[in-house]
């Protein structure tokens, strides 16, 4: 595997190939490796300066199917039965450092033999060129990268976008797909009383909107951090544009919820190995910063670079917080004060050793595609496909969309959908094949399976990056099927799809969905 910077590499000429991959994420490694089965070569354009994605990034603690058996293909017995090896321990594959992360994504991808370009950021329409119904080439450092299919597996979907394929981006109102759950959700929103209203932020006013009404919100974003305990820990950085008022709302929080320290917040189910732990959101306010997120899908790379820099300000300025500011509990502080940043982790991080350099985009454009997954498909009767790639469950999890105050003494966290009375329980299901390309009329030499077609709602249980993994083989597979025949990949074999995931240890059913309207 070649991993040349885009910036900086050598004005070659760009080589002969059959697919163009965009992002070096889990989901594009799997497609990559997918192709290098079937003898087919590939070019991965990443817009970060490392392989792995997310995972890769400080998502270290995975979300794996609610039913283990639905994971299967080349995810878990190449991905994460190699992170499982690298420790000698089975039981570590679904709990591990990111620098492990990284170097199975990258002994993965030398494996494809794929050819990788880091920092290569996609811009908009005048980086591709399309003829037709057809995807030609992308702009690369070295001139325009032709290929005979592409397959976008970035978390912003700029590759489908910059080609026009149709995409949307915020929640859905409730009218569109007739989703119970769709858009502004007033009343099933978490509620935090007796805090002291103030404009410090992230809490905004509240919207001007009925229940069940669409906007462009997405939910929040941070970034997944690891910690240490271990003698060698890095202290927190005191970030530039610090500001201690930032945190008022969660000073109230933890008086009022009685928290004696950080050690209560990142617990042992967070536990890594190398004595590291996994941080996410905790509590009501914490390491999501809702409203920072909204701008990011559809903004040029100089407005995501700078809603990032305000991510990382707001997260090491919380570590910094917990650990410093004078009105916590001095036993307080020095419980925080025995975690630290560890320095065998993110050592080239642009925001600090120890600090992850990829931030966590849960959720940025969806394709609209040949077919759109809603919450319907989710839940029986609705949740067995005649075109299966893949199996999965997971509840509907969306993170707090925004915050906004009720009267002078309530805190709304409005946007999630987990852990309420009025959210059902996910039933195992099935992702169909279709959505992963666009409709028919649309692009033909295409596939998405990161950005794959759905509502937010749809969207919200599948996002996990095991079933990107899966989703992203599937998408290799479409491709080679495509390239074959020589057919739109609208027009696709279902039968031979499936046998060919099958090959490789994809599971396509599994017991409780009936088996009529399962692969045939």
């Amino acid at each position: 595997m070649r991993v040349p910077d885009a910036a900086t590499a050598a004005p070659t000429a760009p080589l002969p190939v059959d697919v163009v991959i965009y992002g070096a994420t889990l989901a594009g490694i799997m497609a990559a490796l997918r192709l290098r089965l079937r003898g087919l070569s590939s070019v991965i354009l990443e817009p970060t300066g490392h392989v792995g994605g997310i995972i890769a990034g400080g998502l270290v603690k995975t979300d794996t199917p609610n039913v283990t058996e639905a994971l299967g293909g080349l995810t878990s017995s190449r991905f994460f039965a190699g992170i499982g090896a690298a420790y000698g321990d089975d039981g570590s594959r679904y709990r591990f450092e990111p620098k492990v992360a990284e170097r199975v994504a990258r002994d993965l991808l030398a494996e494809a033999r794929a050819t990788v370009l880091v920092h290569h950021r996609l811009h908009g329409p005048a980086d591709v060129e399309v003829s037709g119904r057809r995807l030609r080439a992308v702009r690369t450092a070295q001139g325009w990268q032709r290929a005979r299919f592409f397959i976008d597996a970035s978390y912003e979907g700029d590759l489908m976008a910059a080609a026009g394929v149709p995409y949307t981006v915020g929640r859905e109102p409730k009218t569109r797909y007739d989703e119970p759950l769709a858009g502004f959700q007033p009343v099933q929103a978490y509620r935090r009383r007796s805090f002291r209203p103030n404009d410090r932020y992230p809490v905004g006013p509240a919207p001007k909107l009925h229940a069940g009404e669409g906007d462009e919100k997405t939910q929040a974003y941070n970034f997944r951090g690891v910690l240490s305990t271990n003698a060698d820990r890095l202290p927190f950085p005191k970030p530039a544009g610090y500001d201690p008022e930032h945190y008022r709302y969660l000073a109230q929080l933890l008086r009022q919820r009685g928290i004696p320290g950080l050690s209560s917040i990142v617990t042992e189910t967070a536990l890594l190995p190398g004595g590291k732990y996994q941080t996410n959101q905790a509590l009501f306010i914490g390491f999501d910063l809702p409203g920072a997120s909204w701008d990011y899908p559809d903004g040029s790379w100089r407005r995501r670079d700078e809603i990032i820099a305000e991510q990382v300000r707001w997260h090491q300025g919380m570590l910094y917080w917990l650990a410093n500011d004078p009105s916590l509990p001095e036993s307080f502080r020095a419980d925080a004060r025995r975690f630290g940043l560890p320095p065998d982790e993110f050592t080239d991080s642009p925001h600090g050793t120890g600090f992850p350099h990829a931030l966590y985009v849960r959720e940025a454009r969806r394709m609209v595609g040949a077919h759109v997954l809603t919450q319907h498909d989710l839940l029986s009767p609705n949740n067995t496909k005649a075109t299966p790639v893949c199996c999965w469950k997971y509840g509907m999890d969306s993170h707090i969309v925004q915050y906004y105050a009720e009267g002078d003494d309530t805190i709304v966290g409005e946007g999630t959908l987990s852990g309420t009375e009025f959210n059902p329980p996910v039933d195992l299901y099935q992702m169909p094949a279709e959505v992963l390309f666009p409709a028919r009329g649309g692009l033909e030499n295409i596939a998405v399976p990161l950005c794959f077609s759905a509502s937010h709602v749809g969207y919200t249980s599948p996002r996990m990056e095991p079933n990107y993994g899966m989703l992203g083989e599937a998408s290799g597979e479409l491709a080679a099927q495509s390239l074959r025949t020589g057919r739109p990949v609208q027009d696709y074999d279902h039968t031979d799809l499936a046998t060919a995931l099958r090959e490789h240890g994809s599971v396509l059913t599994l017991p409780g969905l009936e088996p009529e309207t399962c692969s045939r």
